[in-house]
């Protein structure tokens, strides 16, 4: 019988592009983030007051993440609620206000829709305002945008992947 010889020979892949690669993560990160901001946009479409939404991206070894926020007051009391409580004129002698209103938001609902102040006008040295119920944006942007966002973030990377040579 003869000798046998096994020859073991490295096969080394093709190196990853990393530019081609991230800019693929990028771009679904981009679209991702301006999607997710419009739909926070929405939940304040009518109001007066303008809320401003701040945007960040980042690619960490944890993965990809969007975040979309604001520090502003108004859209916390109306996002998370109040509790009951009394309210005092404190640059005025009196309170003036209407004693109608209807609210631009409703509870588990993104879109504003139209409302505000009506009826005839009442002074007072304090009201007691009976708290806001929660809308809940945060909440639901969070579930509607969740899979999402995994899904998006696969399919860059299947993109990626291709871009870079490793692809199917």
């Amino acid at each position: 019988m003869g000798t046998m010889v096994v020859v073991w020979k490295t096969i080394k892949p093709q190196r990853l592009k990393d530019a081609e690669m991230k800019r693929e993560v990028r771009n679904a990160l981009d679209r991702m983030q301006r999607a997710i901001k419009k739909d926070y946009e929405r939940t304040t479409k009518t109001w007066e007051h303008k809320v401003r939404f701040q945007t960040q991206e980042s690619i960490k070894p944890t993965g990809p993440a969007v975040l979309v926020g604001t520090d502003d007051l108004i859209y916390k009391f109306v996002d998370e609620g109040t509790r009951p409580h009394l309210i005092r004129a404190r640059r005025a002698p009196r309170l003036v206000f209407q004693t109608g209103y209807k609210s631009k938001t409703l509870p588990g609902v993104l879109d504003a829709r139209h409302g505000g102040k009506f009826g005839p006008i009442a002074t007072a040295l304090a009201v007691q305002h009976p708290g806001t119920e929660a809308r809940g944006f945060t909440e639901m942007l969070q579930k509607t945008w969740q899979a999402k966002f995994k899904a998006e973030m696969e399919k860059a990377m299947v993109r990626a992947a291709r871009v870079s040579g490793h692809g199917a």
